[in-house]
């Protein structure tokens, strides 16, 4: 058994391993994450597979992205394509794959991981369900009620509406660097084929709105979802308003980060209700790397809150590992350090780490920890457009 990346001149045969696995039709991940799997964009060093016998018969993807929270910016490694052939499953090559990657991530200096599935599958590796987003539910009768004029859109192409969102979607505080140019091949595509329901672009000079449903899927009507609104000039009510006029329907949902609170606030004035759902399943790989990042927004929080000084050692146990570091609250200012101890030491297991820093239901927080606690979460937002 042979643990290594794909090579090029085997791609087709690993696309069919990534098919067969998922049940998908023939050039499905091309057509659905071109910024991955299209040809000018993919990056041979983010697969991997094991190769067994001289046969490709397991993967996992690891994909590096750019996650920026309020000016503030790590790297994260998106887990995606996780796939073995039907008839090797139950031999062990996806937690040894796993295993690999995520050592991968902690050489390679990568603080944080993110992933969409099961919590009990992947919670065995220290991956846990957190992060904070609410879904806006709009209805025309909330928008009518709110006073807010909805703006015109067109529906237009997507080589069209590229430089347009790229500009716009900087306005979102919390997000994923995004390479779009990496995008434009959607531009080649049926447009049934752009997801089921499909995407559709919606624009105007103060920003744009991804939508995807609000029409008839196998005969059903699908509820319309706005993937993605995004407007430099703070309208994105109005877009959303646009949008449902536009293509005639009566509900969305839109979700934003929970702590994006000037976008939440703007968009609240329309929204018939909401609810608060977690962001992903995430794994953190070095706890000290991950709050350094972010330790202007620990210290612009600790000022807010006026936090008198503190100190604390967290440590993060899983698999008979600990990973630490020390925050510092001194003067209103937080430090974190990898070398200094606290005498206040607090453990936690791995997943209830990944809940306290990235914002989750906690059964117990220790009174060691609370003025910590008042610090986090650290907000994270991956949209749909960067799901792996």
């Amino acid at each position: 058994m042979i643990i290594r990346n794909v090579r090029e001149e085997e791609w087709d045969d690993f696309m069919k391993l990534l098919e067969r696995s998922y049940g998908f039709s023939s050039g499905f991940f091309p057509r659905y994450y071109p910024y991955i799997y299209g040809a000018e964009c993919r990056d041979l060093s983010s697969f991997y597979v094991v190769e067994d016998n001289g046969k490709l018969v397991s993967h996992v993807g690891l994909f590096k992205m750019k996650a920026i929270s309020f000016g503030h910016s790590i790297i994260m490694g998106g887990i995606g394509g996780v796939a073995t052939l039907p008839e090797e499953r139950g031999k062990g090559y996806m937690t040894v794959l796993l295993n690999h990657v995520i050592n991968v991530m902690k050489r390679d200096g990568i603080p944080l991981s993110v992933l969409w599935g099961d919590r009990q599958r992947y919670g065995a590796f220290g991956w846990e369900v957190a992060g904070q987003k609410q879904a806006l539910y709009i209805t025309s009768r909330s928008l009518s009620r709110s006073g807010i004029r909805p703006i015109e859109l067109n529906s237009v192409e997507w080589d069209y509406a590229v430089p347009l969102m790229s500009k716009h979607y900087e306005s979102v505080p919390v997000r994923v660097e995004r390479r779009w140019e990496c995008y434009k091949d959607y531009r080649s595509l049926d447009p049934a084929s752009l997801g089921d329901p499909p995407l559709k672009v919606w624009v105007s000079e103060h920003g744009y709105v991804i939508s995807q449903g609000s029409g008839t899927v196998r005969g059903v009507l699908s509820k319309p979802n706005i993937v993605e609104v995004a407007s430099l000039s703070n309208h994105e009510a109005e877009l959303v308003g646009g949008f449902m006029k536009s293509a005639s329907v009566n509900e969305a949902v839109v979700h934003v980060n929970a702590f994006d609170e000037a976008r939440l606030g703007r968009l609240l004035k329309i929204v018939s209700y909401y609810v608060t759902l977690p962001e992903g399943v995430f794994r953190i790989n070095n706890v000290y790397a991950l709050l350094k990042s972010f330790e202007p927004l620990l210290s612009n929080r600790a000022q807010e809150l006026g936090l008198k000084d503190y100190e604390v050692t967290l440590g993060l146990i899983f698999n008979n590992e600990v990973d630490k570091a020390t925050v510092f609250i001194r003067g209103g200012s937080v430090y974190i350090s990898s070398s200094e101890e606290s005498r206040n030491y607090v453990e936690l297991g791995e997943r209830d780490g990944v809940r306290l820093i990235l914002g989750g239901p906690m059964s117990y927080v220790a009174k060691g920890l609370k003025p910590l606690a008042a610090l986090l979460p650290i907000p994270i937002h991956v949209p749909f457009l960067n799901y792996v």
